[in-house]
């Protein structure tokens, strides 16, 4: 658990040092529809690699806010699997809000922890995410 926060924690440092930095650190963002706490779908639906699609997914990880309490949610909507330049391989459950509402996502090695998604990045992502 402590190397999974040590490495989030570096690449959101990257992510944050400067603008061009941001989006060198991902290399390619791949969607699928979730099944199960703690795993990511392999079956993907949608994958990006380009630079616009990788800043935006990027942005919303970097602007959620962790939530604070016990976590109790509803099997995962999506699945996110993030792939930085390093080649560092990151996973995440993803529940996307309608237009007007906020997402939540979940690290999948962290389900006890769940982070809210802005209302401005729900309706951005959502326009990637839906098939």
């Amino acid at each position: 658990m402590r190397i999974f926060k040590v490495a989030l924690l570096s690449l959101l440092a990257v992510v944050l040092l400067g603008c061009n930095e941001k989006t060198d650190a991902l290399a390619k963002v791949s969607i699928s529809i979730g099944a199960e706490f703690g795993k990511i779908n392999p079956d993907f639906i949608k994958k990006y690699q380009d630079e616009e699609s990788l800043t935006l997914f990027q942005q919303a990880i970097v602007t959620a806010v962790k939530n604070e309490g016990i976590v109790n949610m509803a099997s995962p909507e999506y699945d996110v699997q993030i792939i930085d330049k390093a080649g560092n391989n990151y996973g995440y459950h993803l529940w996307l809000g309608d237009k007007g509402q906020n997402s939540s996502l979940m690290h999948v090695k962290d389900t006890h922890t769940i982070y809210t998604i802005s209302e401005e990045f729900t309706e951005k992502l959502a326009a990637l995410v839906h098939p």
